[in-house]
């Protein structure tokens, strides 16, 4: 792929090793989902599923990024627990942006009230899930050292600069959406939605890593990428309306808009040359000790 800039000499991503980010990283999205689960069960405001949520795919696309160091047992579980988290916490954000765009009349009461019983219904299932224990787990588990590879291919590579990982992390990341093609319009609402799964992820591993190659060429495809998914989100919100039968003429126009919104920036953002290098960086793994 084409060159970009590489490591920093101040201190930041660059200077870390890949051991060290991905132990940062982790704890932080653990500490992040800790804060917005415990605002779930105690507070009523629909940004604390939100960003539980938020927290769980952060850390599903670390785990992605990382795995050529990770231990594939901790990566499993690691993965399948924060999956099955957020597919609980799913239900209450699909109730509670149903609830938001129905304002007015008997059917905003009820959608309200769904909302209301689907939070009592999740925060049991959290209970029943130990939702709360799985940010001390992961807590533990990475301050053990109980998560890196044993060979010693993945512990030169632990040891050294996230650079060697980050280049080819984020063309595997990019790749994975280029493969969706590059007609929104002719898409099913779940094949737009799993591309908006996988942008998600290249978002994330971008925050990871961009700081090693930081520059207005990154900062342009973030700015695209954030109004793009923010697009697509708009979509699927719409897409759950029509199945609930509660789409008007009003979110039908929006709708319209949307579309041409998000196929106008992923025509742009999917013709940019990348401002990433997966060449040095895979170039030192291959050559690394097995």
């Amino acid at each position: 792929m084409a060159g970009g800039r590489m490591g920093r000499d101040d201190k930041g991503t660059g200077c870390e090793t890949a051991e060290e980010a991905f132990r940062r990283i982790a704890l932080d999205c653990g500490e992040a989902f800790a804060a917005s689960h415990a605002r779930t069960m105690e507070e009523d405001d629909p940004e604390g599923p939100h960003k539980a949520r938020v927290a769980l795919r952060r850390l599903r696309s670390a785990l992605a990024a990382f795995d050529q160091i990770l231990d594939a047992g901790f990566a499993r579980k690691t993965g399948r627990r924060a999956r099955r988290l957020s597919r609980i916490l799913g239900d209450l954000r699909d109730a509670d942006v149903l609830a938001g765009h129905r304002t007015d009349g008997p059917e905003a009461s009820a959608a309200a009230r769904e909302a209301d019983r689907m939070r009592r219904k999740v925060r049991k299932r959290l209970r029943q899930a130990e939702a709360e224990t799985f940010a001390p787990k992961l807590s533990r588990r990475l301050e053990a050292h109980r998560w890196l590879r044993g060979n010693r291919r993945a512990r030169a590579l632990a040891a050294r600069p996230t650079t060697l990982l980050g280049g080819r992390a984020l063309g595997d990341a990019w790749a994975a959406c280029l493969a969706h093609g590059g007609d929104l319009a002719t898409m099913s609402d779940e094949e737009r939605h799993e591309m908006r799964k996988d942008l998600k992820t290249m978002r994330y591993t971008v925050e990871f890593f961009g700081e090693i190659w930081a520059g207005k060429a990154q900062a342009r495809f973030l700015g695209r990428m954030k109004e793009l998914q923010d697009a697509l989100g708009h979509l699927n919100d719409l897409a759950m309306l029509r199945r609930e039968g509660a789409l008007d003429a009003h979110h039908a126009a929006a709708a319209r808009e949307a579309m041409q919104t998000a196929s106008s920036l992923w025509s742009q953002t999917a013709a940019a040359p990348v401002w990433w290098s997966e060449s040095e960086a895979q170039a030192r793994v291959e050559t690394s000790p097995a």
